[in-house]
């Protein structure tokens, strides 16, 4: 009677000790959908943000195996905006950086990495923040941005494009999320852009594309209509728009590269300002 009473109680111990190690087991799954795992399990080191301005930031992680990645960004864990790598091949590799762009001042993030792996597997980490400082980038107040579609300014030409999602349209939109990118046309980049009218400039600028060792433009200059060279003007990084103040009266620039890192180099945005 005691040993039935005895098996009985350590039967009873063994399932209550199961049946923690299941929910502790259940408990580590229960942020991830079924099928997604943890991309802490291929993480070599840590997800950083770097680059971190009042406008923009970069996402930087190495993996173990090489996954196709991007990042999902916004004001909260909803997310609503996506980011991938600066690998334009959209291939799979283990050193990620993907820029989140089109951030507000003073303002928290949430982010999350993710990727896919060769077997299919795909992995992502939890909610992430981030807060980006408070704006002073100490460009000069110099009017409106006259280089934009929406005020009437077009391309005109284009050293060439690198394909469908990198029209040289993407230059002149207004959207820190798109690019102008070449087909590798390196320090033989340029865009022209024909503004609505004729008009007397303030200042001009550029945010130069990167692909963090390739596709920076480092130095570039402007030309008039009737061949007034402005410039050249250096870009410390590609982290935002950089503005110089000019004095030129035209309706028609050419931005061209001087000096660059190589390869599909090209424009997040161009821009022209003038006074109304």
């Amino acid at each position: 009677m005691m040993l039935h009473a005895w098996k009985s109680s350590l039967a009873i111990v063994v399932l209550v000790l199961l049946a923690v190690v299941l929910t502790a087991c259940g408990s580590s799954d229960e942020s991830l959908p079924p099928g997604v795992r943890s991309i802490d399990e291929i993480l070599n080191g840590e997800i950083e943000i770097v680059e971190l301005t009042s406008s923009s930031a970069l996402v930087q992680a190495e993996t173990d195996i090489d996954v196709v990645c991007s990042v999902v960004y916004g004001e909260d864990d909803q997310y609503g905006r996506q980011s991938t790598d600066l690998d334009m091949g959209g291939l799979a590799h283990s050193q990620h950086r993907a820029p989140l762009r089109g951030l507000k001042p003073d303002s928290v993030y949430h982010y999350r990495l993710q990727g896919t792996g060769p077997d299919g597997t795909i992995y992502r980490s939890e909610d992430l923040t981030f807060r980006t400082p408070t704006a002073d980038d100490g460009s000069p107040d110099l009017g409106q941005n006259v280089a934009n579609r929406d005020v009437g300014a077009r391309v005109i030409e284009a050293s060439s494009t690198f394909g469908r999602d990198w029209e040289s349209d993407n230059a002149i939109d207004g959207d820190p999320t798109t690019e102008w990118a070449t087909a590798s046309d390196g320090d033989s980049a340029f865009i022209t852009i024909e503004l609505a009218a004729p008009m007397d400039l303030t200042g001009v600028g550029f945010w130069t594309r990167t692909m963090g060792a390739t596709g920076e433009i480092n130095r570039f200059q402007v030309i008039t209509d009737d061949g007034t060279v402005l410039g050249p003007f250096d870009l410390p990084n590609a982290n935002r728009l950089y503005v110089f103040p000019v004095s030129a009266n035209t309706g028609v620039l050419r931005f061209e590269a001087v000096t660059s890192s190589g390869s599909n180099t090209g424009a997040v945005e161009v821009a022209a300002f003038a006074r109304e």
